[in-house]
């Protein structure tokens, strides 16, 4: 069911951006007027892709869309942050989704990889997933676990441990994907 309420939300911009950096170079993908919706996106993603390298980090919080494209690097979320901002400063609704990344070939025993990714909305195709550490397009092998307008609404794990500082804290996660 479409809600006009929620999808205002995910068109505004999250961050402030105000000197237009993240704006003016989001518009620099845009050919010309009209442009084609799914193209410009794919090129966006593709951008995004060449300015950023991934990068393994287990900090908490994402870091701000301009502080990665400055920093040019970044975990899974941090890549999809400066994405979102970007598609909304274009008028797009675009959110924030966490869940699994699903690797058909790995083994019966593996655990699985959390994973985060974004989504745009288009009007007649609903919800497109656009995975840019891997520079994909499409929900193919992305297990969706929560959507929100940003990164913080759908931090998989979030919590605290007081205790002594030789005691041992171990979170074990496996992710089985079946046929129903």
């Amino acid at each position: 069911m479409f809600n006009s309420s929620v999808m205002c939300r995910q068109l505004q911009p999250q961050h402030a951006d105000d000197e237009g950096r993240l704006g003016n170079w989001t518009r620099g993908f845009v050919a010309g007027a009209p442009t084609d919706t799914l193209s410009l996106l794919k090129d966006i993603n593709a951008g995004i892709c060449d300015a950023i390298s991934y990068r393994l980090r287990d900090e908490e919080g994402t870091q701000l869309p301009l502080e990665t494209l400055a920093m040019a690097s970044g975990s899974c979320r941090d890549i999809a942050a400066p994405f979102i901002e970007g598609v909304r400063h274009l008028g797009f609704g675009a959110r924030a989704v966490s869940g699994y990344l699903f690797d058909p070939d790995a083994g019966v025993h593996d655990p699985g990889s959390t994973h985060a990714w974004a989504e745009v909305y288009l009007p007649t195709a609903g919800w497109i997933a656009f995975d840019l550490t891997h520079r994909r397009v499409g929900s193919s092998n992305l297990i969706a676990v929560a959507v929100g307008r940003c990164n913080s609404q759908i931090m998989p794990i979030r919590g605290g441990f007081t205790g002594a500082s030789d005691d041992f804290l171990d979170i074990d996660v496996r992710v089985s994907v079946g046929p129903l």
